[in-house]
């Protein structure tokens, strides 16, 4: 039942209980102010109590339909759209449950409106995203493959390649060892991989000393980060050993040395091929010594009259052969001393020797052609050098050749300038002149056999190629250095040795070059001195 209704039954039911109470007092008291005043107060009476009823009635039904409210309310928030408060009366409040269950259905008409336009959003979002990801399942797949093809490559490159390979981390750990490596070593890359290079394979220099792992190439591009080229032989496992050409190059990553790689290959039939060249050169050199003195002898016998007086031009053309024998002795002797250098047969022997009377003796024999040219030879030697333990033979030779050199391509009038001082614990010797230098592109082929600068050869055309190539060889020999400076070439630092040129004698004046600038040759000795070598031939014998 409605709660107005309610409200009337109770009221109606009041104003009954009073009417019949007013009668009961009238009758009962027979006075009617009395009956009036009983009748006042049960009206006051009831009116209060049907106020009570009236606001109880009004609270639980208020109550009941805030509660199924509050029950809908927790529904729907728990996703229960399909709940219904059931609740509808005509008054105000009444109405509010029919409102609350019609915007539950906007609600979920909406709810579902939008949930369907979002599954498909999401489904759209989740096909492209699977697209997506096939494709970069796909490229990933393709860079795979790409990846696996280049090992692939590298792998067959490096075990196909003919020179053995082999890369080190930073502390010169084996990371890679190729087939050929395997080879020339004779270790395996599952064995080699993981150790350390310089313990792996130890190396020994040609005299046949071990090269410490700070003296490695590996370990100088690690350390430098430069590239290193040299040779050495190399200890095989178990036993023999190899002589190599190697080549050390850093691996250099955001300027951080991450490891090196070196390349070495086998030259063990190349240097025996060279040696037999040495061997073959040293034996047709020699063999050609006896017809040259022959041939000498007999042209001073012509030039001397001891076959008859020869006349002017007979002099001239016995002149031209003699001079044309001693530069084939010459060149025939510079062979041999080459070869007898290359091949360890030479005979170093070390004496206590002056300095000073060494060059005076080697300025003393070159002089005659200095004169010619009237060049001017200044000396300036260390006053308080020592005796220094050489083999003076062969530094006479290094003296002859740079001195000899310095004349031949100073012009007529020039200075040739020879100091010789102690620095530290070398003797440093410096020949400058001031020549015709050395043009900057024959710097790095100077020290090569038989090549001659193409500034030279316009100019002297008569020379070997050799002279300087020798003096090398024998400092080198002895521990000690050889370098360079020239105003028109390059200045070469003192751990790169280089050599001047050689040639003949000088051409007209027209035809030097406009500016003339002059070389300085350097080359250190120890002061300790040099260690003798047994060997079977000395030079020149």
């Amino acid at each position: 039942m409605k709660t107005k209704y309610k409200l009337l039954a109770v009221a109606g039911f009041s104003a009954l209980t009073i009417a019949l109470l007013s009668i009961f007092l009238y009758l009962s008291f027979q006075s009617f102010n009395l009956a009036i005043e009983y009748f006042m107060v049960g009206l006051i009476v009831t009116f209060v109590l049907n106020a009570v009823a009236a606001i109880l009635l009004l609270s639980n039904s208020t109550s009941g339909q805030i509660a199924r409210l509050h029950e809908g309310t927790k529904a729907i928030a728990q996703g229960n759209l399909d709940y219904k408060v059931g609740i509808q009366t005509r008054d105000d409040l009444g109405q509010l449950p029919g409102y609350f269950d019609e915007r539950t259905e906007k609600l979920k008409a909406s709810y579902f409106e939008d949930l369907e336009e979002k599954v498909s959003e999401k489904n759209k979002a989740l096909m492209q995203r699977i697209e997506e990801l096939d494709s970069e399942q796909q490229k990933n797949k393709e860079a795979e493959e790409k990846t696996l093809i280049e090992k692939t490559k590298d792998e067959a490159t490096l075990t196909s390649i003919g020179e053995g390979v082999v890369v080190t981390d930073p502390q010169g750990k084996i990371l890679v060892f190729n087939h050929a490596a395997e080879q020339m070593t004779n270790w395996i890359a599952s064995e080699a991989v993981g150790r350390f290079w310089f313990e792996t394979v130890p190396a020994m220099d040609e005299k046949g000393y071990l090269i410490s792992r700070e003296d490695r190439d590996m370990y100088k591009a690690l350390t430098t980060g430069k590239k290193v080229f040299s040779q050495s032989i190399y200890l095989q496992k178990g036993s023999g050993k190899i002589t190599v050409a190697i080549t050390a190059t850093p691996i250099v990553l955001k300027d951080q040395i991450i490891g090196a790689v070196q390349v070495f290959r086998d030259i063990s039939h190349e240097k025996e091929v060279d040696r037999m060249k040495t061997e073959f050169i040293s034996l047709a050199s020699h063999q050609l010594r006896t017809p040259l003195s022959a041939v000498k002898w007999f042209c001073e016998m012509l030039l001397n009259g001891d076959a008859g007086e020869l006349n002017p031009e007979q002099k001239e053309y016995a002149k031209n052969v003699s001079d044309s024998n001693e530069r084939m002795i010459s060149l025939v002797n510079s062979l041999l001393n080459i070869s007898r250098i290359e091949s360890g047969r030479i005979i170093v022997d070390p004496k206590p020797t002056n300095i000073n009377k060494l060059i005076s003796e080697v300025i003393t024999e070159i002089k005659v052609k200095s004169n010619a040219k009237k060049q001017q030879i200044i000396v300036s030697v260390h006053s308080d050098l020592p005796l220094i333990n050489i083999d003076p033979q062969l530094i006479r030779e290094v003296y002859v050749n740079l001195l000899t050199n310095a004349s031949k391509y100073t012009p007529p009038g020039g200075e040739i300038s020879v100091f010789i001082s102690k620095k530290g614990d070398e003797l440093i010797s410096q020949v400058s002149d001031n020549g015709y230098g050395i043009p900057k592109k024959d710097c790095d082929k100077i020290f090569q056999k038989f090549y001659r600068g193409e500034n030279i050869i316009k100019i002297e055309t008569e020379g070997n190629g050799l002279g300087l190539y020798l003096a090398k060889a024998i400092v080198e020999s002895s521990g000690g250095k050889i370098w360079f400076s020239s105003s028109s070439g390059s200045q070469p630092k003192a751990d790169a040795p280089l050599e001047h040129v050689l040639g003949g004698e000088s051409t007209e004046e027209k035809d030097l070059p406009a500016e003339r600038e002059g070389t300085s040759f350097y080359f250190s000795l120890p002061i300790s001195g040099v260690q003798a070598k047994k060997g079977e031939v000395t030079l020149n014998s």
